[in-house]
């Protein structure tokens, strides 16, 4: 009988680090900025916290609208009347407001706005027409600004994508009727107001070019209370995972991702005169190119300067066939057993690094661009085995091939 001999190409998968560096934020004494970073091109934007008090969102299918209650605002409702009773409301009002309301924060679509639903098509500050499709505001609110003024508010509609609502101070006074139309900001997630300085503020960058945000929020902890840490963005997902030495874990696939905004949250950091970070903590952040990055919190300084420090590392779950070869790429002898030889075309400097089967990095070397070249690695302190060669400029891998060490 005929045998017939099937050869398959072998394909493993290890995660890798490919990229790697130590991020240094300042969110600034007092906490008085925040700033919205990107994993794959750093800090994009760090604004003024402290310059807006509600925040409208622009999503086509959205009518949230938060406050910015991690800086002291607060929104109470009016539970004395419905919307006819505008006049009525005065300094002694706020006598008679119930509990403070605040932003959800596992989701950016439930403002303090958006609570004390009752219906289908009760959306917390109003109602939905099926008809119309526009939203009409059924509720009246008192509003203590980031200044600590007082201010009454009516979110009266939206309708046409076009947001409109009334404010003033308690004793009628600066009674202002705005309109936002979110086409303006397409390209964001929110757009600001200040109550004080009756002003429209374009705070946010552009919504896909940004992961998290350090800020700081309002967390529940058996009580409403100001916290500072990292909200994820829409479309990005992340995991948490508690390991001997975080900086080197990369077992990703073993932790179930959220797409909750606080999962990094506030609690990597705990306080006990001064603080102190998790030495077992990592978080493992799903971009929305499906990039996976580590992080690991290294110090965080507190209100005194603001400053957090974590590294930033992404990972790479790579498919290593040993039947492609890279037409601008080659190494020989392999299998091999000491020295070898890698030929390359590459057009600016890049980085070979080797990994064994476990995913740890064994060998580095940067190298030069810009034409054909040739580079000889001595490998014979590595043990006998199976390494994958990963060649990469900064976070694009440009050629992956498997080793044999015999």
């Amino acid at each position: 009988m005929k045998k017939t001999i099937l050869f398959l190409p072998i394909y493993l998968m290890i995660s890798v680090v490919i990229y790697a560096q130590s991020v240094q934020i300042s969110l600034n004494p007092g906490y008085s900025t925040q700033s919205f970073y990107s994993m794959q091109n750093g800090e994009t934007q760090n604004v003024s916290s402290e310059n807006w008090d509600i925040a409208f969102s622009v999503s086509s299918m959205s009518s949230a609208i938060r406050i910015n209650d991690g800086k002291n605002v607060r929104l109470y409702s009016y539970t004395l009347g419905d919307t006819t009773d505008w006049n009525n409301i005065n300094a002694g009002s706020t006598a008679n407001i119930g509990p403070a309301l605040y932003n959800s924060e596992t989701s950016w679509s439930t403002g303090a706005f958006d609570l004390h639903q009752t219906s289908q098509f009760d959306l917390g500050w109003g109602i939905y027409s099926m008809i119309t499709h526009h939203v009409t505001g059924d509720s009246l609110y008192l509003i203590e600004t980031i200044n600590g003024n007082w201010k009454k508010l009516w979110m009266k509609k939206l309708a046409s994508g076009t947001y409109t609502f009334r404010h003033a101070n308690l004793d009628g006074s600066n009674d202002v009727l705005v309109t936002i139309d979110k086409n303006n900001y397409t390209n964001k997630n929110f757009v600001y107001y200040s109550l004080d300085n009756n002003s429209i503020e374009d705070r946010e960058p552009v919504n896909t070019n940004w992961d998290m945000v350090f800020m700081k929020y309002i967390s529940d902890l058996g009580m409403p209370y100001s916290v500072t840490g990292a909200l994820i963005n829409n479309n990005v997902e992340v995991a948490e995972a508690n390991a001997a030495d975080p900086s080197s874990y990369t077992n990703y696939s073993a932790h179930n991702f959220t797409s909750n905004i606080n999962t990094i949250g506030y609690d990597w950091k705990s306080f006990q005169g001064t603080y102190t970070v998790d030495p077992n903590r990592c978080y493992f952040l799903r971009d929305m190119n499906q990039n996976i990055w580590r992080i690991v919190f290294t110090s965080f300084d507190g209100m005194s300067t603001g400053n957090l420090e974590f590294n930033a590392a992404q990972l790479n779950s790579t498919n290593i066939d040993n039947s492609h070869k890279d037409k601008a790429f080659a190494m020989y002898p392999n299998p091999a057993s000491e020295n070898v030889t890698f030929i390359y075309d590459l057009n600016k400097n890049s980085t070979l690094n080797i990994f064994d089967v476990s995913g740890k990095k064994v060998y580095e070397k940067i190298l030069q661009g810009s034409g054909f070249k040739t580079y000889t690695a001595s490998l014979n302190n590595l043990d006998k085995g199976i390494y994958f060669v990963i060649i990469s400029e900064m976070a694009n891998i440009l050629v992956k091939e498997k080793l044999i060490l015999h």
